[in-house]
């Protein structure tokens, strides 16, 4: 990513959050710092290290939905507001 001066401003803009001048001073100084961080481990060869079992296995799940209609209706049960054997909840934005 290519830093530029306004970046932290521009970031906050875009999670509409008020920083002060010197806040965003201190955030552009923090995010050069990560991204050079970024960029020393970037430039790391990884091609001869051997996957470890863990990073298998979170590709060997099988993507398929458990269903336990038991529990479900149990689940479903213990709320008050239900609506075609779905727990109804309020709207959240």
């Amino acid at each position: 990513m290519i830093l530029e001066k306004d970046n932290a401003a521009r970031c906050a803009r875009m999670a509409k959050v008020r920083l002060s001048a010197e806040e965003e001073a201190l955030y552009e100084e923090q995010m050069k710092e990560l991204f050079a961080w970024v960029e020393q481990l970037s430039a790391v060869d990884t091609s001869t290290v051997e996957e470890t079992t863990a990073a298998r296995a979170a590709y060997l799940r099988p993507d398929e939905p458990v269903t336990n209609e038991p529990l479900a209706q149990t689940l479903v049960s213990q709320f008050n507001a239900q609506q075609d054997h779905c727990v109804k909840v309020k709207k959240v934005l």
